[in-house]
C-alpha cells in the first residue's frame, strides 16, 4: 500500500493518529473514516494482512425480523461494500459498530443484520469488497403455527403466565383459572366480592409455582401460594406512590407485571415503572406523577397510560403505553428511550417511530430479543400480534378480525380475535389469550 506522509492527513495542525483517536480539535471523525484514515496513514498495518475473517455470529436462530449481529476483522466498516445472505436470500445490514481502533491492533467490525421475511433456514454468507465467507453453521429461520390450546367455554382471562410445571394461569376482574397442560380450565381462586381481590390485570408466576397478581382497585400485589392460598406481597390498601418495605408501601393503580431471571418483579402503576425486589422492597425505576411521553432517566421520564410490561433476558424493560401509542424500554440503569411508536394511533409497520401502534396491551420478549405486543382497533374489528426486534423495526406477526375470529394453521394465514396477555411456555412456544374469542391460542416455533 502507499505510504503518503502523514501531513496529508492532518487538519487543524494535528497528525493523523490524533484523528484516529477522535481527539482532533477540529472535528471527530466517523468510526469508518478513523479505520481508513489509520490504514492510509500504516502501511502494514499489524496483524491485518489477510483475507477477512469471521468471529462469532448470534443469534442462530429466530423468526424473520430477528437482529442478528455478524463480528470479524478485516470487514469494510462501511455498509454498502457489503452483503449478507441466509440460504441465499439478502439480509438487510442495519447497522456497522467498528472497535479496537487504535494502532497497534486489528479493528473488530460488528454488523447488525435483520432475517429477512423470506428467508428460510441455512448458511449466512459474508461478502465484503468482493471476498465471500461462509459461516460453517446453518442460521435456523423459525416457522410458526397457530392452535388452539385452551377454548376457555364461558370464562373470560385477560392475561396468562406459566408455572415451571407448564401449568398457566389467568385471570378475569376478581378470579384467577388455572390452566392444565391438556387445556382443561378450572377455578383456581375465587376472589369475588372484594375477597381477596376487587379488579385484578395482569399475571406473574415463578419457579416455585407461585403465582402473583396485581389489584388496581386495592392497591395491592398479592402472592398466591400453589395451595391457592393469597397473602399481600407489597402495598397497604391505601391509594398513593410510597417505596419502601412492609406497611408503608403504597401503589396506585398496579396494572401490568413481569418477572426478571432473578425473581424480581416489575409493575405499572400511574405513570411509574415499579420494582418489588426479591427481599419485597419496592423502589420505583422510572417516572413520577407529571404524565407525558419523555424519554429520560428515573424520575425524568414521562408516561401515560401504560399497560403491558416484559423483562427480556439482560435485565432491559418494556412497556406499552396506551395513551400515547408506543412501546418504550428502560434500561437497568433507569434509562427510558421509546423503542417503536410515532405517537399517533394506527397499525402501520416500519422502523421505529415510524411505526404506529392503536392499543398496545400484552407483551413478552422472546429470546433473541424480540418484544411481541398484542395491539388492536376495535372501531374496525382489526387486531394483531406485533413484533419489535432490537433495532426497532416493527413487523406485523398474526392479524385478524372479528368477523374471522380464530383461525389455526401458518401465521401467513392465522388470526387472532382481541388479543390481550401473552407468554412464553416452558416448551419455547408462544401463548396468546384472545380475550374477544375465549381462547387461548398456541403458537408453535419450530
Amino acid at each position: 500500500m502507499k505510504n503518503p506522509s502523514l501531513s496529508k492527513f492532518t487538519t487543524c495542525a494535528v497528525t493523523a493518529l490524533a484523528i484516529i483517536a477522535g481527539i482532533s480539535g477540529c472535528r471527530k471523525l466517523p468510526v469508518a473514516e478513523k479505520v481508513n484514515a489509520y490504514r492510509d496513514a500504516v502501511p502494514n498495518p499489524p496483524n491485518t494482512v489477510g483475507g477477512p475473517a469471521i468471529g462469532n455470529i448470534g443469534p442462530l436462530i429466530g423468526i424473520p425480523n430477528t437482529t442478528v449481529t455478524l463480528a470479524g476483522i478485516n470487514i469494510d466498516p462501511v455498509a454498502a461494500n457489503n452483503i449478507i445472505t441466509i440460504n441465499g436470500v439478502p439480509a438487510p445490514i442495519t447497522s456497522v459498530i467498528v472497535t479496537n481502533v487504535v494502532p497497534g491492533s486489528v479493528p473488530k467490525v460488528t454488523l447488525a443484520f435483520t432475517v429477512p421475511a423470506n428467508a428460510t433456514s441455512g448458511k449466512v454468507v459474508l461478502t465484503t469488497n468482493g471476498k465471500e465467507i461462509t459461516w460453517p453453521v446453518d442460521f435456523k429461520v423459525l416457522s410458526a403455527t397457530v392452535s388452539t390450546y385452551a377454548d376457555l367455554g364461558s370464562n373470560y382471562i385477560e392475561h396468562i403466565a406459566f408455572d415451571r410445571n407448564g401449568i398457566a394461569y389467568g385471570e378475569y376482574v376478581d378470579k384467577v383459572f388455572r390452566i392444565s397442560q391438556s387445556g382443561a380450565v378450572t377455578l383456581f381462586k375465587d376472589g369475588s366480592g372484594g375477597k381477596p381481590f376487587k379488579f385484578i390485570w395482569g399475571i406473574a408466576a415463578d419457579a416455585f409455582n407461585e403465582v402473583y397478581v396485581p389489584d388496581a382497585l386495592d392497591h395491592r400485589i398479592y402472592k398466591i401460594q400453589e395451595s391457592g392460598v393469597p397473602r399481600i406481597l407489597a402495598g397497604n390498601g391505601i391509594d398513593g406512590v410510597v417505596d419502601g418495605v412492609g406497611p408503608q408501601v403504597r401503589f396506585g393503580a398496579p396494572r401490568g407485571i413481569a418477572r426478571d431471571l432473578s425473581g424480581n418483579l416489575y409493575i405499572t402503576d400511574v405513570h411509574r415503572v415499579r420494582k418489588i425486589s426479591t427481599s419485597a422492597e419496592v423502589t420505583t425505576i422510572a417516572g413520577s406523577d407529571n404524565e407525558g411521553s419523555v424519554d429520560g432517566k428515573g424520575a425524568a421520564a414521562q408516561f401515560g397510560a401504560l399497560d403491558g410490561i416484559a423483562v427480556d433476558t439482560a435485565g432491559n424493560i418494556y412497556v406499552s403505553d396506551r395513551r400515547y401509542y408506543n412501546i418504550r424500554k428502560i434500561r437497568p440503569d433507569g434509562t427510558v428511550t421509546t423503542l417503536a411508536g410515532s405517537g399517533t394511533a394506527g397499525m402501520t409497520d416500519g422502523q421505529g417511530t415510524q411505526a404506529t401502534f392503536n392499543d398496545p396491551r400484552g407483551m413478552v420478549v422472546d429470546n433473541q430479543g424480540n418484544v411481541f405486543v398484542s395491539d388492536q382497533n376495535t372501531a374496525t374489528s382489526t387486531y394483531a400480534i406485533r413484533t419489535i426486534n432490537k433495532a426497532g423495526n416493527v413487523v406485523t406477526f398474526i392479524k385478524g378480525t372479528s368477523s374471522t375470529g380464530v383461525i389455526n394453521g401458518p401465521v401467513a394465514t392465522a388470526s387472532v380475535n382481541s388479543p390481550n396477555g401473552l407468554a412464553f411456555g416452558p416448551d419455547d412456544n408462544l401463548y396468546i389469550v384472545n380475550t374477544g374469542a375465549k381462547i387461548v391460542s398456541k403458537v408453535t416455533l419450530k
